[in-house]
Formats: C-alpha cells, structure tokens, sequence
C-alpha cells in the first residue's frame, strides 16, 4: 500500500494553525488568570471602600454611637440581604449597631485578637465554629478610637463578577476570537502558497528541460536564499549531463564520419574480386554499414540543434521525390511502390529535409518487411499527415510502444538494420513538433502515419510553378 505523500504547503499550513490556536488559548488561559487575580484585589479594595463608608456615617451623640447611612446606600444593605454585612463594635467585642440579625449573630463570634483596627482580611466563622461564606475586614472609626466597624461580603459578589465579565467577554470578545484564528490561518495559507510559487515556476521550468533544451537552466533570481544551493546542484549536474551529452555526440559523428572513407575504399576493392558470388555477399554487408553511418550522422545532426521550422512543404510534391527515389531500390527487391497524392496540394509549415528524411525512412523500414511481390502504398491525407502501408506481418499493440526506441530490434527482423530508422523517425517528427503513429492494415500488414504539425493550407493554395 502506497504510503500518503504529505503537501508541504498542507504541513505549514496545519501547523501554522495549530501555533495559532494554541496561542489564543495560552492568551485565553493568562487573561482568565489575571482577571481572577484582579477579582481578588476587587474584593480587597471592595471591602476598604465599604469599611470606609459605613465608618464615615458613624457619629457620637450623647457618648453613643449612631449610624445614619444615606436611604440609596440603606436601601442597597437591605437588598443584597446576606451577601453584605456590617456592624460597630467597641474593643471589647460588644456589637453596638449590626446591619441584620445575621451581621450580629456571626460578628458576636470575632476572637477577642482580631478586634484591632487594619486587621487583613479573614473569614468568618459561626458560633459554632463553622466556616461560613463571608471574609471580613475591620477598620478605625474617625470619631471615637474605641470603635471598630467591621464589613463582610459573601462569595454571591464572585458570581455578578464572573457572570459580568462573562457576558462582556462573549459579547465583545469571545465571538472574535474564531473570526480572528479563521482569518490568521487564511492570511497564513495565503503567504505559504506565494512563498511557495517560485517553488512551482521553478519545477515548470524543469518540466521544460529535454534534449532539445539541454541549455536551459533553473533561474536563481528570485529563489530563497534556503533554496538556492539546491538549485544550484541541479543546475551544476545539468552542466554535466549536457557536457557528457556533447562528447557522446561528437564522438557518434567523428567516429561515422571515419568510418566513411574505409567503407567508400572496400567498395572501390569489391571490383578487384573475381568471385561474384563474395563479391555481392560483401556489397550487402558494406551498403548495410552505409546505412548505419548514415544513420548514426541523422542522429548527431537531429542531436545537434533544433530543427528550423520555416519551409511551406507541398506533401504531394514531396511524397512523389521520396517515391520516384526509391523506386529503383524496390524493383531491385522485387517489390512495388505506388503514390496516392491528396486530390489538391497540401501545404504544411516544416523543415523539409528533416521530413522527407523520416518518410524515406519510413519506405525504407516497409521495403524491408513486405513480402517479395507485394506493394508499398505511400499516401497524403487532407489532414497534412503522410501514410506508409506495407504488406508484412504487422506491428503487435505490445510492441507500437518499442519499436520507435533506438536499436530496437523485434525477433522478426531479417538482419537488414540495426534498430535505428523507426528511432530516428520518432525524434525527427517530435523535433518538427508533430509525431508518429502505428496500426493495423486491413487485409494484413501495417500502416505508419507521420502527422505534421501547424497548420495546413487548403487545397489549391499552392502556386503553379
């Protein structure tokens, strides 16, 4: 099972998320810290502004302390019942004024050591020594040093602060907070997919190297300096690769073309030899040799250089110089060649000689596999496509793929070739930015069809000359 290949962009862009969602949740997690910690100094400062209060009410009339607070603040203590509770005590522990029942009953229970004014915050506790849900403060009263007065607030004031500040944190801001993080990971996707874009041109522009492009090269302009030697590596096997490229290039020729000339002098000696019967035995061998230097040279020069594009090229015209050129060579097998030209000139943009080079080829390969006595048909279509139909046993569809690779050669082959001329048809047509096809010949035989590439001209385009 194949193992699932991982995006980089997807990695980023996944992590990047989770980096933020982390963030906002470690942000979440200290602010709701703080807003505890800041509830616990709310309550301190609370009860010192409510000791400070209620004291500052405190007056002496007849040696008597009396408590006569506003009607609004009053009517606030009636209200919150036991949530907050007051009384005035004298040193002693005696309640003087308490605020309710409860105020007197739980503060009647202060141990004799905390009555001193300034005494930290504490929690209350009942007669019978049970801790209740009230922390309390004791402060001086202004008129009179022998009285104390001592608040308490119970724990309802933690819930109005924590629901307040729950409310005002979805209202205000918890909603923001998924519209924040989906907006932070689409920013991000957005930076690593054009982060990443000179990544993708930079493997367009690989998908473009080819043996016609062997001088092409990965820009560094505009690569990340952490990509860069990266590049450069490739670039630098490139130089190698198109460096060994041209050795094996110029070595196929020079040694073709040394070949050559001891070839021309062995057939010249052919004459000098008196038995006919060895003398032809070697001709064939040495017109086979020919053919193979002469085809290694097409190969160099296909290798070479890209073909220039720029003839217009009447398919009639040139199916009929590659079939009046052969024609001696297929009477001398015994086979005949027959022309089947477009009803009206077919005008294609192309190299010539590189096209007639891969027809001739093609009418070569058919003389070589049709039977004695049978017929080659070359034919033009309307299309700008040239046809060659022979009579031999045919192409099987496992091999079509095979047989246009170099020195191929299938367990038919009658020891004509080396593997090279259906090769070099491929490139050539490839090189003219067209292609060649195989298929079955109705009746027997095979049908290989060189399609042209660019457009072609209609019938009659082409001038009488």
């Amino acid at each position: 099972m194949q193992k699932r290949r991982w995006s980089l962009q997807a990695r980023l862009a996944w992590r990047l998320g989770l980096v933020l969602l982390g963030s906002i949740l470690l942000v979440t997690a200290v602010i709701v810290h703080y807003t505890w910690q800041a509830i616990d100094n709310l309550d301190d400062a609370s009860l010192q502004v409510q000791a400070e209060q209620v004291a500052s009410y405190v007056r002496l009339e007849r040696d008597k302390p009396v408590l006569r607070l506003p009607p609004a603040l009053a009517r606030a203590y009636q209200d919150a019942g036991d949530g907050y509770l007051y009384a005035i005590i004298d040193r002693q522990g005696e309640i003087l004024i308490a605020s309710s029942q409860k105020a007197g009953d739980t503060f009647s229970a202060l141990p004799r050591e905390r009555l001193k004014a300034g005494e930290p915050i504490f929690r209350l506790y009942d007669p019978d020594g049970r801790g209740t849900p009230h922390y309390a403060l004791i402060a001086a009263v202004p008129v009179a040093s022998d009285l104390l007065v001592v608040v308490a607030q119970g724990y309802i004031h933690e819930d109005v602060y924590v629901d307040s500040l729950v409310k005002e944190f979805i209202e205000h801001i918890g909603w923001t907070l998924p519209v924040i993080l989906l907006v932070a990971l689409l920013i991000s996707i957005w930076t690593i997919r054009s982060s990443l874009r000179p990544i993708k041109d930079l493997s367009d522009r690989a998908l473009l190297i080819g043996p016609a492009t062997r001088d092409l090269r990965l820009p560094t302009g505009e690569v990340a300096v952490e990509i860069l030697p990266l590049i450069a590596a490739i670039n630098s096997a490139l130089d190698r690769l198109e460096h060994g490229f041209d050795m094996q290039r110029r070595f196929t020729a020079n040694a073709a073309h040394e070949l050559r000339t001891p070839l021309a002098v062995l057939t010249a000696r052919l004459a000098e030899l008196d038995d006919n019967v060895v003398a032809r035995q070697l001709g064939e061998d040495i017109a086979r040799m020919n053919r193979l230097v002469a085809q290694l040279l097409q190969v160099s020069r296909l290798e070479a250089a890209p073909l220039k594009i720029e003839d217009a090229v009447d398919l009639n015209h040139l199916a009929e110089t590659v079939v009046s050129y052969l024609a001696p060579l297929a009477i001398q097998q015994h086979r005949t060649i027959a022309l089947q030209p477009a009803a009206a000139p077919v005008v294609v943009q192309t190299a010539r000689v590189a096209l007639e080079g891969a027809l001739r080829n093609l009418v070569e390969n058919a003389l070589n596999h049709t039977p004695a006595g049978s017929e080659v048909m070359v034919a033009v279509g309307t299309d700008g496509s040239l046809s060659v139909r022979d009579h031999g046993p045919g192409v099987p569809p496992e091999l079509r793929g095979q047989i246009f690779e170099r020195f191929w050669r299938g367990r038919a082959q009658n020891g004509h070739g080396a593997g090279l001329g259906l090769a070099i048809v491929a490139e050539t047509m490839r090189a003219l930015g067209g292609s060649v096809s195989v298929t079955d010949a109705p009746g027997g035989g095979a049908i290989f069809v060189l399609h042209c590439a660019g457009e072609t001209a209609g019938f009659g385009s082409l001038k009488k000359r």
